[in-house]
């Protein structure tokens, strides 16, 4: 009778274990997915084109919204929240440096062009047709005061 019991005991709580795991299975599965992404970015955040970029957040959108439905629904433990927490945190990081690395990038090409820009009108201005326009311009100013005297 005291093995049946033991047996009976030992089957709930293999199903109990079963039915515990297979519910954070997904959760699992969605936060080894984001962090394997982390890293992969990590390493190629500089070299990573928009096409890229769009790629992983459709790829991740998923596993995104099974961490955020287990957070929201208490589906996890307290362990497992801090996981997917630091997950979803360090992923928003690589994001938001990566988004500086482009503005930044973006600055630098517009502050290229700026001087280009700067360097073509000093070039127009430095000129000599401009110098005998202005000299022109001048003496057509000089000749309409003296019109007006």
């Amino acid at each position: 009778m005291k093995t049946n019991f033991y047996i009976i005991t030992m089957v709930i709580a293999i199903a109990f274990a079963a039915v515990s795991c297979g519910s954070g299975s997904s959760v699992d599965a969605a936060l080894a997915k984001i962090e394997k992404a982390v890293d992969k970015v990590e390493k190629n955040k500089t070299s990573m084109t928009e096409a890229d970029w769009e790629a992983l957040e459709k790829e991740l959108e998923q596993p995104m919204k099974v961490l955020s439905d287990a957070l929201e629904n208490n589906q996890v433990g307290a362990m497992k929240k801090l996981k997917i927490t630091a997950a979803m945190m360090r992923y928003m990081a690589v994001l938001s440096e990566a988004a500086l690395h482009t503005v930044t990038d973006e600055l630098k090409v517009v502050m290229e062009e700026t001087q280009l820009a700067n360097e073509e009108m000093q070039e127009v201005f430095d000129s000599e047709e401009m110098k005998q326009a202005m000299q022109e311009l001048q003496k057509a100013v000089e000749e309409l005061q003296k019109l007006e005297q």
